[in-house]
């Protein structure tokens, strides 16, 4: 989570040039002590000889910069020295705004593919699909290029134009697109829409500059539509910026509560943020989904909710980052540094910075005691110092991230995990996807494969070499028609269509909806998830344990929106 700071910092990278520009001037050991001068200088003299007898040339600069980001990165994970592009490219994130296509990236296959354009910008406009092949812009080849070269050839000043070659699946000649710039905004709330009678649902992904402004909007639309409960969906939800992670949580707590707390050395990080804003969306039952994606400012939201009861986190656990980074451009460069400068307390008084990040400068939690999954598996407990009341007096978490108040884990079973995980891995869903919509020119939203287009998969599958045991495919069969139908719908009509159409893709999602169905309060809500919470206690009881590591699939890349 990133805190905006209007000043300028001057750091050793200002110093370094300086001495090597021999600005710097014996007064330097006077003013600051020799310790100082000595050690400049013996940075000054390693940048020396590296550059002068290093096996392979390098770029004396770029030993400056690198010696600057190896100070900073070794502080913890989130401190960051950013170049220029670097810079440019978290703007990109904070704003939600670039000048460019439209259009989501990727390399699969060692080509450079279209994952989605986004509706209503030029690449969408122009009738470029997923799943296209990108063989060559403004004529050059895209052969060995990283997503990074693609990223910094697709973007460029609104009004200028570019000319995209693509091979698309289904038609023996490439096609060519010429396609001009513009200003593309990055949505916060890609799709808000009323998933069941009297339930909406917000898929939020960000918070850029204008996601309390979306969220907002969303909660306004959906209460014409006659909303009376809302899910917030906030999975794989990185964060982003802290005021908009408090204004986000403003719009759902009374004026005076207790949004978060942050504490820092410099006295200006020790503040206690609170609900000022009129708007309170305060009388529906809210649910909010979470999982080990959900970070940073995403936890600040659903930690503050969870504190004041305000709603009910359902999912898995967050991923635990309770650090503040504040951004300091750099005064005479194009740079700037990303710096941890203050630890953040939820309302109950909850720090859940997981246990595992450590810090050479911030002793992020007390050593001596477990992080809260180990005692709770080694010791069948949570230690005192871990257990928050909320203001209902329910216990809550901390350390390593929100505990959500209802766990709702992946349904897949032991014989068919391995399958799933594959399928996914090997992009199958999605090439499948691209193959189907070249040989079909429309498809109803509410598009379900049939006997013979799952038929019609299966022999996909075999085409691609996804090995698997008739057994391994019943026993996942109804979770990977869903897997199917999300992709194929989401081709045609885009993800929000998707998430309405396959809602039993997403166990949380379906959970969700089961509780705000039979729950017309809040207060029921709780109640039904205790219930259920309860129930799953006791029947892991009479279960061995689970290889927790076994059950994360393995990572997957991230399309890159440009």
């Amino acid at each position: 989570m990133i805190q905006r700071r209007a000043g300028f910092l001057v750091t050793a990278a200002f110093f370094v040039a300086l001495l090597a520009a021999g600005v710097i001037y014996d007064d330097l050991s006077a003013r600051n002590g020799a310790g100082v001068y000595d050690q400049v200088r013996l940075l000054n003299e390693v940048v020396d000889q590296v550059s002068e007898k290093y096996v392979d040339r390098l770029d004396r600069d770029e030993l400056y910069v690198r010696a600057i980001k190896g100070l900073v990165e070794s502080l913890d994970p989130y401190s960051e020295f950013l170049t220029r592009d670097q810079y440019s490219d978290l703007k990109i994130h904070t704003t939600g705004n670039y000048q460019g296509l439209g259009i989501s990236i990727d390399i699969r296959d060692d080509v450079l593919t279209v994952v989605a354009p986004i509706e209503g910008t030029p690449a969408y406009d122009a009738g470029v699909y997923p799943g296209d092949r990108i063989v060559e812009v403004d004529g050059a080849s895209t052969h060995g290029w990283t997503s990074e070269k693609a990223v910094n050839e697709l973007r460029g000043p609104a009004g200028s134009s570019v000319v995209l070659t693509v091979v698309r699946e289904g038609l023996s000649e490439p096609l060519q697109f010429r396609i001009r710039r513009k200003n593309i905004d990055i949505p916060s709330v890609p799709y808000a829409f009323m998933i069941r009678d009297g339930i909406g649902y917000i898929r939020f992904s960000q918070f850029s500059e204008r996601g309390a402004r979306e969220v907002q909007s969303a909660v306004e639309r959906l209460r014409k539509d006659g909303m009376r409960s809302l899910i917030l969906d906030v999975q794989r939800n990185p964060g982003g910026l802290l005021d908009q992670a408090i204004d986000v949580t403003d719009l759902f707590l009374d004026r005076g509560e207790v949004i978060l707390t942050t504490r820092g050395r410099v006295s200006e990080q020790n503040r206690k943020y609170y609900a000022h804003d009129d708007v309170n969306y305060g009388s529906f039952p809210i649910v909010i989904l979470v999982d080990e994606g959900t970070a940073s400012a995403s936890e600040i939201l659903a930690g503050a909710l969870q504190d004041h009861d305000r709603a009910l986190i359902l999912g898995r656990q967050t991923f635990g980052k309770g650090l503040v980074q504040s951004l300091f451009p750099l005064e005479g460069s194009e740079a700037a540094l990303k710096l941890t400068t203050a630890r953040y307390y939820t309302p109950s008084g909850r720090n859940i910075q997981k246990e595992e990040i450590r810090s050479a400068v911030f002793d992020l939690v007390d050593e001596e005691e477990p992080p809260m999954r180990e005692a709770r598996r080694e010791e069948g407990k949570v230690p005192d110092s871990l257990v928050f009341k909320t203001d209902m007096g329910r216990e809550v978490y901390g350390g390593g991230g929100i505990t959500p108040d209802l766990v709702v884990e992946d349904t897949l079973s032991t014989v068919g995990r391995e399958l799933v995980w594959d399928l996914r891995a090997k992009n199958v869903y999605f090439d499948y996807a691209v193959r189907y919509r070249a040989a079909h020119e429309k498809l109803p939203k509410d598009w379900r494969p049939s006997a013979a287009e799952e038929a019609s998969f299966r022999a996909y599958l075999r085409d691609r070499e996804v090995i698997f045991a008739e057994e391994e495919y019943q026993a996942e069969r109804d979770f990977v028609l869903n897997s199917l139908r999300f992709e194929v719908v989401e081709q045609y009509h885009g993800k929000g269509a998707a998430v309405k159409a396959a809602l039993d893709a997403d166990p949380a999602l379906s959970a969700a909806i089961g509780l705000l169905e039979q729950g017309e309060t809040l207060r029921e809500v709780f109640q039904l998830a205790q219930a259920r919470s309860d129930a799953q206690e006791e029947q892991a009881l009479t279960k061995p344990p689970v290889d927790q590591a076994a059950m994360q699939p393995p990572p997957a890349g991230e399309a890159r929106a440009r």
